[in-house]
């Protein structure tokens, strides 16, 4: 794995996927800069920020000498897949994407999770939630196979491409990372 020359990193997958928890691995790792796209498209109380002022925002961090980015946001994956040279794609099944949703969201009742921006607390039993439950449990079928084809193009334009699937195998991802990263501070 040759991550380390790399300095621009995509974090994608569903909800609940690990992208939050993988993404503050790697920053603790590799010392780059960590964007979580829902802090620049949600304002309090879950409000969306204007699209086109998220959009500029997003191509603005797109345009950054490193960063990790992690969020989906498919209209706009495709420039941070080209801006990126490694995309992680967490490629959890939906049961378990759905299981930690729901167990973060009791858990953390009325918090702001990590990645999350100020005034966005977990509320559950609201309408806004169970359209958040439907939108989790409908990502897969609506998005996996965009996902998919992006990073199937990236990893043939040379990028490095990780295909997560499991809780094992982010271990695995991380161990390595670790190792490695291990390697260049000696």
């Amino acid at each position: 794995m040759d991550t380390f020359r790399h300095k621009k990193i995509v974090v994608v997958g569903n909800a609940g996927s690990g992208k939050t928890t993988l993404s503050f691995h790697l920053q603790h790792m590799l010392h780059l800069p960590l964007y979580h796209l829902d802090q620049y498209c949600w304002k309090p109380g879950w409000e969306r920020i204007p699209l086109q002022e998220f959009y500029a925002a997003h191509t603005e961090l797109c345009s950054r000498d490193a960063w990790i980015i992690e969020g989906s946001y498919i209209k706009i994956l495709r420039e941070r897949v080209s801006a990126a040279d490694v995309i992680v794609f967490l490629d959890i099944p939906t049961s378990t994407c759905l299981g930690r949703v729901l167990k973060r969201s009791v858990l953390h009742w009325g918090k702001v999770l990590p990645g999350n921006p100020e005034g966005c607390e977990q509320r559950i039993m609201s309408r806004k939630f169970l359209d958040f439950l439907h939108w989790v449990w409908t990502f897969n079928d609506r998005y996996r196979r965009i996902i998919i084809d992006l990073v199937d193009d990236a990893k043939h334009k040379g990028k490095h491409v990780y295909r997560i699937t499991s809780s094992r195998e982010c271990d695995a991802f991380l161990e390595s990372m670790a190792q490695q990263s291990s390697k260049k501070s000696s």
